[in-house]
């Protein structure tokens, strides 16, 4: 019933200073009946006990004031890995560990999910296993073609997991070599990693080889002339390289790390010779400015930006020096008084090449109204977001106080795609239509690379569903719970999720009103929920439910 969005560990675990406060005047009633939570925090894997670790509880959902002493509190485990919290108020708490060399996490945790621990009569909440898992970590050396080592290089640390009910590759974290070509990632869990690397040769130099000809007024009346060639073996670039040795992430090894393991990757970098592109815009007054960023897709919702030069060889002609071999997305931002147009594409590149960004036809704008159904002004302030269903790549803008909102710094290309209301979280989107899109259900469908233009009708009054998750009439802890649109393809941002509490109960809240099947799942942290075929089993066996605006229903549901 918890959703925690894990928080820092000063605040997770961080001791709460309170100042004294006299007692109050005893009263008539009797003072609150109170509980203990207590188990034993382990190694997950060995099963040993961890003696010091500090375990702590905070009130998630307490029938006490926001001062209560059992908002936060601490303890340190003893020899044998024993906690104990006695005089512990009737609620709900989570609770939480952390030891020198293990992942600091919460009970039964899964993504940021966590079963909370119910307090009071009738709940059982002591003689609890807390199993930690060691850390692992990925280390490695960075050096150049001369085995030197390389300062300040890119690394980045991709992972493979799941994100929205699909398997996906995500970068999560960056770090930089050290003087001695040194990186280290560490407290990573169990799990599918790669490694890749974006540096710069430190003595590479990349001058332009255009020019117009002295005699002209420009490219139409004389042509370009090349300029006198430099020193081939100092144009030249280290194209991003992935552990081991691979051009990009589909070839790269993967490290699978269990807990406790240290993966090493070593890096050796090759220069290869840096490629000259000549791009042609759309700018015809010297005096307007221009910017030009290329961009290089590593992972399904990451790129990074290469760090190439450009110059205006004339006007409306750019020539772009340092550039790798491979595939990237050109952008040309150009200014329009205090406006920016911005046009972009996929490029594939092998050898010096001249490039049309006029005629590019895949920027896509995305713009539209958002307004009330009941023709109530809109509640500020608001934002949309626009997703990708292809590579997961998510924008968000803000709405205006008139409904106006727009993409335009953000143009995409052609696909299937959704919008979600992410503010005000009280508002649901009743009905979508779209001029130069394909619309269904909350989704769309951009099919020619025209603008699209959305109008979203919302509503207010989102629902709540309590429950409770069942095995063999028993309630059944830390089981996945899963709300599920009728149409699962077409409105990825209906489903809503949870994991049951200590004693089987749970809570979706937000819920958009219509018709789902709630499902609750045994083991169900690994599968692709996102993918109809994958849920479609689980779908039998679920609850079929109907909410309404501002609904409030509970409802049992048997695991599967």
């Amino acid at each position: 019933m918890f959703s925690l969005k894990l928080l820092p560990l000063l605040v997770l675990f961080g001791f709460v200073q309170k100042t004294a406060v006299p007692p109050a005047a005893p009263t008539a009633s009797a003072p609150p009946s109170t509980s203990r939570i207590s188990g034993r925090v382990i190694d997950a894997v060995t099963g040993q006990p961890l003696a010091s670790a500090v375990v702590a509880i905070d009130s998630s959902n307490p029938p006490n004031s926001p001062n209560s002493p059992d908002s936060t509190r601490v303890e340190v485990a003893a020899a044998d890995g024993s906690f104990v919290f006695a005089g512990v108020l009737p609620g709900k708490y989570v609770l939480s560990a952390r030891h020198r060399g293990y992942i600091a996490q919460t009970y039964q945790q899964h993504e940021s999910f966590t079963t909370a621990i119910v307090v009071g009569p009738g709940f059982e909440s002591e003689n609890l296993i807390f199993g930690l898992r060691p850390s692992a970590s990925i280390s490695g050396e960075i050096a150049d073609e001369s085995d030197d080592p390389i300062r300040h290089a890119d690394v980045m640390l991709f992972h493979q997991t799941f994100a929205g009910g699909m398997r996906r590759t995500l970068l999560i974290q960056r770090t930089a070599t050290d003087d001695e070509g040194h990186y280290h990632f560490g407290q990573l869990i169990p799990g599918t990693y790669f490694v890749g690397v974006a540096a710069q040769p430190w003595y590479a130099q990349h001058n332009v080889r255009h020019r117009v000809k002295q005699e002209s007024q420009g490219i139409a009346e004389g042509g370009l002339q090349p300029v006198t060639e430099q020193n081939q073996n100092l144009d030249v670039v280290y194209p991003v390289s992935f552990f081991a040795n691979a051009s990009d992430l589909a070839g790269a090894a993967a490290i699978t790390l269990r807990s406790g393991d240290t993966g090493i990757a070593d890096f050796r970098m090759r220069p290869v010779p840096a490629l000259h592109l000549l791009v042609k815009t759309s700018v015809a007054d010297p005096g307007q400015s221009e910017q030009v960023q290329v961009m290089q897709p590593l992972a399904e919702d990451s790129s990074v930006p290469i760090p190439v030069s450009f110059t205006q060889v004339a006007p409306g002609l750019v020539e772009i020096t340092g550039v790798p071999p491979g595939s990237f997305h050109l952008g040309v931002n150009t200014s329009h008084g205090n406006e920016w147009t911005r046009r972009s594409q996929s490029v594939q590149v092998s050898r010096d090449a001249e490039i049309d960004a006029t005629q590019n036809g895949s920027s896509v704008v995305v713009s539209g109204i958002l307004k009330m159904e009941d023709a109530s002004p809109l509640p500020q302030p608001a934002r949309v977001l626009l997703r990708g269903f292809a590579n997961g790549e998510a924008f968000n803008t803000t709405v205006s106080a008139t409904g106006e909102f727009s993409f335009k710094n953000n143009p995409v290309e052609t696909g299937n795609y959704e919008l979600i209301i992410i503010e005000p979280q009280a508002l649901f989107i009743r009905n979508l239509a779209s001029s130069g899109a394909k619309t269904s259900g909350r989704s769309f469908q951009i099919v020619t690379a025209q603008n699209v233009n959305v109008t979203i009708t919302a509503a207010r009054g989102t629902a709540k569903i309590t429950g409770m998750a069942l095995k063999n009439d028993k309630p059944a802890p830390g089981a996945m719970i899963v709300l599920a649109p009728l149409d699962l393809k077409s409105n990825p941002a209906l489903f809503r999720r949870d994991q049951a509490d200590s004693d089987g109960t749970f809570v979706l809240n937000f819920v958009v009103p219509g018709r789902y099947t709630l499902m609750a799942i045994e083991d169900g942290w690994d599968l692709e929920w996102a993918d109809p075929e994958v849920l479609q089993k689980y779908i039998a066996s679920g609850e079929s439910v109907q909410i309404a605006a501002n609904g409030k229903i509970e409802v049992k549901v048997k695991v599967k």
